[in-house]
């Protein structure tokens, strides 16, 4: 009798979404779960830290207006240490206005998208954006 051995398929990637407004929370997690992704939630900067340190995502999405420590600040904290300089952060942002985008790359953040995102498009968007990471750092 054989028995047929198990292949494992690997870990889904694992997104942190950063973000003090709960609705938003819920919406980008259910979106990217049923798009195949882990999810974790931090609802401000200090979660997320906490969060990265637990288990180190494989790509962050961070609002960058956030109350206490904004978006910015927790975007340099964790491109300053060894351990979480190169997971990608992504602004996620309501604001777009002229010059936004620049600011955020400047802060450090490694992309930008703008809310209200596309939710038929926003799981293969974050795929591509995984993609484009992957590549980076091979």
């Amino acid at each position: 009798m054989k028995t047929k051995s198990k292949v494992q398929s690997p870990p889904k990637p694992r997104i942190l979404i950063v973000d003090d407004d709960p609705q938003i929370l819920e919406v980008f997690s259910s979106l990217l779960e049923d798009a195949g992704y882990q999810v974790d939630k931090a609802e401000h900067a200090l979660a997320a830290v906490a969060a990265v340190v637990r288990s180190a995502p494989d790509l962050i999405l961070a609002d960058i207006r956030m109350p206490i420590v904004d978006g910015k600040e927790l975007v340099q904290e964790l491109k300053s240490h060894v351990d979480s300089r190169d997971i990608p952060v992504i602004a996620v942002t309501g604001y777009d206005a002229p010059g936004s985008r620049e600011s955020a790359l400047k802060a450090g953040y490694d992309d930008y998208l703008t809310k209200p995102i596309d939710p038929k498009t926003f799981g293969k968007r974050i795929g591509e954006l995984l993609g484009q990471f992957a590549a980076k750092n091979k």
